[in-house]
């Protein structure tokens, strides 16, 4: 009976001990997160979130957040699709802790949809202040400095809020107010990425600057999310705009841009200007003499060449589209046609491979990617022409640069520049 008795309360224990984990895998199983998804790309009108064929958010607009879904805690993989389509755009897996919330931000990065995540747990601030942190998400515009200075401020005269950020910040704590905000290439106050006049930031209120790049490549674009509420989209407000001149017998050219000069140049390709976006109100004024250089709008972020070409009484104007995004690998190479008196579209070559080909008058080739270091023979050739255009050799490309060759002069006497555009 003894031995019976110790059996059974053997098995009692053991019962209890089972009893115990189950309560135990129940009680961990049940662990919960949230997660919301933010749309801060520039080319996804609208995107969806899904995991394990569960949509937690659909049709989330650019500049727009979802609202938060309840997941369980743990390894999760989490796909991103434009919307609609059903098919997946990018992939992360994140290991989600209990109780803690999460937001998702899609956005382009190496002409890709990629997705990073932050936390929402953070403690508000003592009452009167704000918290604010910056994550750069831009790795075409590299590491950046963060200004920031009351209403009314002036960059020169504002205080450094972050140094050479490069990717998410923590947080720093700041009396509640409006505030101008600059972002400049890191380490040079006079390069500026972005200018954000008004930003305000409200009592107790957590406050992410996201920075994302741009059609351009080199300015980057503003998200305002705040932590557990709205996202406010900061487009660029701002273009950068450089001239390219041909006018026949080397006239002269002096272009403004909505009021900001953008140089004088002479058969030339001048650097580039930060111009406002928007419709451009263009002055140009050729060997003395005012012409118009017809209706031109730009784009906010954008990279673009003022290409003027023909005779100095009724020259021809083109606004030029510049990729200025670095490239995964290599090199980005185009060919620009700015040729006087060719009516032929024009190709290009490096060591007898075609990078471009039927490039006409007034345009640039899409930029082809090649190898980095030298090559060996570049050359640009026509149809009507029996020798070669433009023939250079042991041309050196360093790695990750973005080039662009304009062809100018006239037909019989063409004349190329090789500029490094970054």
């Amino acid at each position: 009976m003894k031995k019976i008795g110790i059996i059974l309360s053997s098995l009692l224990a053991l019962a209890m001990l089972q009893g115990c984990s189950k309560s135990a895998d129940s009680s961990s199983g049940s662990s919960q997160s949230t997660v919301r998804l933010v749309n801060a790309t520039i080319d996804y009108a609208s995107l969806d979130l899904i995991v394990s064929s569960t949509k937690l958010a659909s049709g989330v607009a650019i500049g727009s957040a979802s609202s938060y879904a309840t997941i369980d805690s743990g390894a999760t993989t989490f796909s991103v699709e434009r919307g609609g389509s059903g098919t997946p755009s990018a992939q992360t897996t994140l290991t989600l802790s209990k109780d803690v919330d999460y937001t998702l931000l899609a956005y382009t990065s190496g002409q890709k949809l990629q997705v990073t995540s932050l936390t929402d747990n953070e403690d508000a601030p003592a009452s009167g202040n704000g918290k604010i942190r910056v994550s750069n998400l831009s790795s075409d515009g590299g590491s950046m400095d963060v200004y920031m200075m009351g209403d009314g401020g002036t960059l020169s005269a504002a205080s450094t809020l972050a140094n050479s950020v490069g990717g998410t910040t923590g947080y720093f704590e700041v009396n509640k107010g409006t505030y101008h905000v600059w972002v400049t290439t890191a380490g040079d106050k006079t390069d500026l990425r972005l200018d954000l006049p008004s930003i305000a930031i409200s009592d107790q209120q957590v406050l992410t600057l996201v920075l994302t790049g741009t059609v351009g490549g080199v300015l980057v674009d503003g998200f305002l999310v705040t932590q557990k509420g709205e996202v406010s989209a900061r487009k660029n407000g701002s273009a950068r705009v450089r001239l390219a001149a041909n006018i026949t017998a080397n006239g002269s050219i002096d272009a403004t841009a909505n009021g900001v000069s953008l140089g004088s140049a002479s058969r030339s390709v001048g650097s580039y200007t930060l111009v406002p976006a928007g419709t451009l109100s263009v002055s140009v004024v050729v060997n003395g003499n005012t012409v118009n250089a017809g209706n031109l709008n730009a784009e906010g972020g954008a990279d673009l060449t003022l290409l003027a070409v023909g005779d100095g009484a009724s020259p021809r104007f083109f606004l030029l589209n510049d990729d200025n995004r670095r490239p995964v690998s290599g090199v980005k190479l185009r060919l620009v046609n700015g040729i006087n008196g060719l009516g032929d579209n024009i190709s290009l070559t490096a060591d007898y491979n075609l990078i471009a080909h039927d490039v006409a008058p007034g345009t640039a080739s899409a930029a082809a990617g090649v190898s980095s270091g030298t090559i060996s023979l570049m050359e640009v050739n026509s149809s009507q022409a029996n020798t070669s255009l433009y023939r250079a050799t042991d041309v050196s490309l360093q790695s990750l640069g973005v080039y662009s060759l304009f062809m100018l002069g006239n037909n019989a006497a063409p004349t190329g520049i090789l500029r490094r555009d970054r």
